[in-house]
């Protein structure tokens, strides 16, 4: 067996090979696949950012498609196989360095994307850090090509009148994505992790600009993938849509505001807060409203009637949550905080009296209209401009699998989101600024701060939406669905801190507490 980072090729580049057919002859070698799959694999991946399995072992790698889109450069599917019987598989950019200075230039800047040297053929690299590499995905998706192996590429309206070609960074951003900007103008998103089925990014935010008339999300630009689009397997690769200047995301401009906030005597929420809280009701709003103006040539965007047996089917689906959530936060109890332990055994107290609320709107009859909604809806989500919100990630709860993030479902989920999102705004920046705050009693004034703020948001929302057929007519029956989406995203928040962030338990605890 080789060692790591070397693998000796049996077929080595010699000059009379046709160019275009470097880095597809090498795929077919078998020596190289195994090479590749049981030595560099194994140890390169869990080395990655974007690879979200690091605390599994990894028991095999396997190819699952090979796509030349250059003479020396592709993109290559990984399988990966854990010892816990679980499978994910992965996009890989990968090309091969065989001139002195693209070796240099990964050795110098790039080594983490260096996969390993093949002797007589080259160095195996990660391929996005090679401008000629991304520059032909940029032509890939202007000139809507399809290549062999049912690669292809759609190109949006923005990304058809733009350019024909364009300068390109990759910007150091630490997520499960890996991100290219094209001439500051276009953004992008080449996923990793892959699942089959349409991406509700790329489904949504088309819908939302090139037919709902949407102005307040990225124009959809084009996307990459791997089959039709309408297929139950389609492989979505990336998704480009048109940046957004902006000054940050929502949770930066809140956690300035509450900043502010906090630093002043006064309880009254100021002006600007309360525009800002009611300009992102009314684009949440809107944006509701264009999802639900789909018809029946998209049946899979049309809106649904909210049934019976769905109100019965997300009750149920809460109260497996709060059942399943307070018995492990019963568990821990006796390791948290004294004061944390205060305020989950209130929080336990209450389990009977959450369980009958969330049971009654079971056999509740309304009548309102399932859509799809953006699915992990919070202050993180929407970009901020000087004077307006831009939305963003429309791909939906990443836990969940895309069957389930493309289902439809009540817009108030979204709404009970970001509810959730404003009070973390407030309660977080106590709690993430500890010395600015010592010796201050202001939990009081962030709760306050919380229920003013919301209800600007929820009065801003409603009255956008008018008699929107999403929403339930009647009053009551509009708050007792929104009241269990804000419930069960805080319940969720509990196990989620429980967990990962424990100095962060007493937000949700207390949030569950103000909804009884």
């Amino acid at each position: 067996m080789a060692e790591p980072g070397r693998y000796t090729n049996t077929l080595p580049i010699r000059k009379n090979m046709p160019a275009d057919t470097v880095f597809s002859t090498l795929f077919q070698d078998s020596d190289f696949r195994e090479a590749l799959t049981t030595v560099l694999l194994p140890g390169y991946l869990p080395q990655q950012r974007w690879f979200t399995s690091k605390g599994k072992h990894i028991e095999t790698c396997s190819i699952a498609g090979v796509y030349p889109i250059q003479a020396d450069g592709g993109i290559v599917l990984i399988d990966v196989d854990f010892s816990d019987g679980s499978r994910e598989r992965y996009q890989m950019p990968l090309a091969l360095n065989t001139n002195r200075d693209l070796r240099t230039q990964y050795q110098q800047h790039h080594p983490g994307l260096i996969l390993g040297e093949i002797t007589g053929t080259g160095m195996l690299v990660d391929a996005v850090a090679r401008k000629d590499f991304r520059d032909r995905l940029y032509t890939l998706m202007r000139e809507e090509e399809s290549l062999a192996g049912g690669l292809c590429a759609e190109a949006g309206k923005v990304l058809r009148d733009g350019p024909a070609t364009a300068d390109s960074v990759v910007p150091a951003i630490d997520t499960s994505n890996t991100a290219i900007i094209y001439n500051d103008s276009f953004f992008f998103k080449l996923f990793r992790k892959l699942d089959p089925g349409l991406n509700p990014d790329l489904e949504l935010v088309r819908f939302l600009s090139e037919h709902a008339g949407f102005d307040h999300c990225p124009p959809y630009g084009g996307c990459l993938g791997v089959g039709r689009m309408d297929d139950e397997g389609y492989l979505n690769l990336g998704l480009m849509s048109g940046k957004v200047d902006n000054r940050g995301d929502a949770w930066e401009l809140f956690q300035q505001l509450t900043e502010r906030y906090f630093a002043g005597e006064e309880q009254e929420v100021d002006a600007e807060t309360l525009g800002r809280a009611r300009l992102l009701g009314t684009r949440t709003a809107q944006m509701h409203k264009a999802l639900a103006s789909a018809g029946p040539d998209r049946p899979d965007l049309q809106p649904e009637s909210l049934t019976a047996s769905y109100r019965k089917e997300i009750s149920d689906a809460a109260l497996r949550l709060l059942d399943r959530q307070f018995a492990q936060l019963a568990e821990k109890l006796k390791s948290l905080p004294p004061t944390t332990q205060v305020l989950a055994r209130r929080v336990l107290s209450v389990h009977q009296e959450l369980n009958a609320r969330l049971s009654g709107l079971r056999d509740r009859e309304m009548e309102a209209q399932l859509t799809r909604i953006h699915g992990d809806y919070h202050l993180g989500q929407v970009l901020y401009t000087d004077t307006d919100f831009y939305i963003i990630d429309f791909e939906g709860e990443p836990l969940l699998s895309i069957p389930e993030r493309r289902r439809k479902r009540p817009p108030l989920k979204d709404v009970g989101g970001m509810v959730r999102s404003f009070h973390y705004a407030a309660q977080g920046q106590l709690l993430l600024n500890p010395e600015r705050y010592t010796g201050r009693q202001l939990a009081d004034r962030a709760e306050y701060w919380y229920q003013v703020v919301s209800q600007a948001y929820l009065d801003a929302y409603f009255a956008e939406c008018g008699d929107a057929s999403f929403l339930p007519p009647e009053e009551g029956d509009r708050r007792a669905l929104l009241e269990l989406f804000i419930l069960e995203k805080a319940v969720y928040e509990v196990a989620y801190e429980l967990n990962s962030r424990p100095a962060w338990l007493p937000i949700p605890l207390s949030g569950v507490l103000s909804l009884v």
